[in-house]
């Protein structure tokens, strides 16, 4: 009985927190457009218009039905495809004055993050062979398989790109570096909460739920409040406690290293 009140109780705290996701989503974008930086990010604007609206949509149904599964599975790689636009526009907004760099690491980028999309796809045949799937929800845990290698695959990208940031103290904007920060963030801990799910069977569900909303939610409030209008002509660079003149030194060696990879595309 008592096992009974606590579920209805995580139920409803859930419904409150897809509310509040909704809500949170829509407000991001309000923001967006208010300080004037939505055609700077219009990848992440568009990716979270995808999530307000499937929220929307998914808010109005009941959670037990296939209507509800059926929406859920539809609308689910196209929010993994969205993920993978923004990580990519973060890349181009941050390698825009190095368009050498930029070009090697957009194909480096869709090689490895459909790599690793096969590689999870083909897991998934052994999780429906072994029973691991949910028989009225079949797609359920593979599609969870599927988002762990994608959260993995782009949370280490926006790593890699803010340890190249931080040793060639390139300068960013102060948006685009917390922008880049609170991805690398919600991919990995997604990442995290997805493994404790595997370990821990499909009896976890309601917490991985709980865990992932609420770390949209911290990401929601992340841009609310630390997007801003002067974040965008306001720049910083993370210096490791070098000298301005290793810093200087370290970005003339990223200029070469740029002006070479452009003359080898030319050729």
């Amino acid at each position: 009985m008592r096992t009974s009140t606590h579920q209805t109780v995580l139920i409803e705290f859930l419904q409150i927190l897809w509310t509040a996701n909704a809500i949170g989503s829509a407000l991001v974008l309000w923001r967006l457009f208010s300080l004037q930086i939505a055609r700077t990010y219009r990848f992440f604007l568009a990716s979270i218009a995808i999530k307000v609206l499937r929220s929307a949509i998914l808010l109005f149904l009941n959670p037990h039905t296939q209507a509800y599964y059926y929406t859920w599975t539809i609308t689910q790689p196209i929010l993994w495809i969205s993920y993978v636009l923004v990580v990519y526009e973060l890349y181009s907004l941050v390698l825009k004055n190095y368009p050498g760099i930029q070009s090697l690491s957009r194909k480096f980028f869709f090689t490895a993050v459909a790599t690793a999309s096969i590689v999870a796809a083909l897991t998934v045949m052994p999780t429906m062979v072994s029973g691991l799937a949910n028989k009225r929800q079949p797609l359920l845990y593979p599609y969870a398989l599927i988002e762990r290698a994608n959260n993995t695959s782009l949370a280490v990208f926006l790593l890699l790109l803010l340890a190249f940031v931080m040793w060639f103290s390139v300068p960013l904007s102060h948006n685009l570096l917390a922008h880049c920060s609170i991805y690398s963030a919600y991919f990995f801990l997604n990442n995290v909460v997805f493994l404790y799910w595997h370990t821990v069977g499909r009896n976890s569900v309601m917490w991985v739920n709980l865990f992932t909303l609420s770390s949209w939610i911290i990401c929601v409030l992340c841009w609310v409040f630390l997007l801003s209008r002067t974040g965008e002509s306001r720049t910083t660079s993370l210096r490791l406690g070098r000298s301005p003149i290793e810093e200087r030194r370290l970005l003339g060696q990223l200029e070469t290293l740029n002006a070479t990879l452009l003359r080898t595309a030319r050729k």
